[in-house]
């Protein structure tokens, strides 16, 4: 974009104009007078009671700065306060005391509404059934029953009294004991060297 072009006659008329004030009877007399002392005076003390006006700010900012930074720590303190006072824990221990006990997840009963809900609770408050207040009674739990285990009475096996047989065919018997009431044996088997095993 091309930079407005400033005509060398308004330079001169503005320089003009700043000359013929300087020049003027007003400015003469206002520099050769006492006057000007007292203006120049007056202008310095202007000048002083703004850099003081602007000290004073610096320092209210200041001040507020820090009572600003103060409340935040204090903030910081509360909240922390705070969490610590809803900490499970805390609650948890608060809750023992007052003889509150933890639901069971299966006791937890989770209620949609349907609709005609609010007619029917309505229809109970009218007959009083329920009124207004009253605590919810949770259903009795559920105890499965205890089942006792059966006691077995362990079976001995009955003594095998050894088989009359050839000592050529000499058998040992293997008693084996299963889960039915009566034993079991099985006849003897021979033996390689003639012996008989009782």
């Amino acid at each position: 974009m091309p930079r407005p072009r400033v005509s060398g006659g308004a330079v001169g008329r503005t320089a003009g104009a700043f000359a013929r004030i300087a020049d003027s009877s007003v400015v003469l007399g206002l520099t050769r007078s006492r006057a000007w002392i007292g203006l120049l005076g007056t202008l310095l003390v202007g000048i002083v009671a703004l850099n003081v006006g602007a000290l004073s700010f610096n320092a209210a900012a200041s001040k507020t700065a820090g009572t600003s930074d103060e409340l935040r720590r204090e903030n910081s303190a509360l909240r922390a306060q705070i969490a610590d006072g809803l900490s499970n824990e805390r609650l948890q221990g608060v809750a023992v005391r007052l003889g509150l006990v933890m639901p069971e997840a299966a006791s937890t009963l989770m209620l949609v509404p349907a609709e005609g809900d609010a007619a029917a609770a309505a229809e109970r408050l009218r007959r009083g059934e329920i009124t207004l207040g009253s605590t919810y009674a949770p259903p009795a739990p559920v105890v499965p029953p205890v089942v006792e285990p059966v006691a077995t009475e362990a079976v001995a096996p009955a003594p095998i009294a050894p088989a009359a047989t050839d000592p050529a065919a000499a058998t040992t018997p293997a008693p084996t004991v299963t889960p039915a009431p009566a034993p079991v044996t099985t006849p003897p088997a021979a033996v390689a060297g003639g012996a008989v095993a009782p």
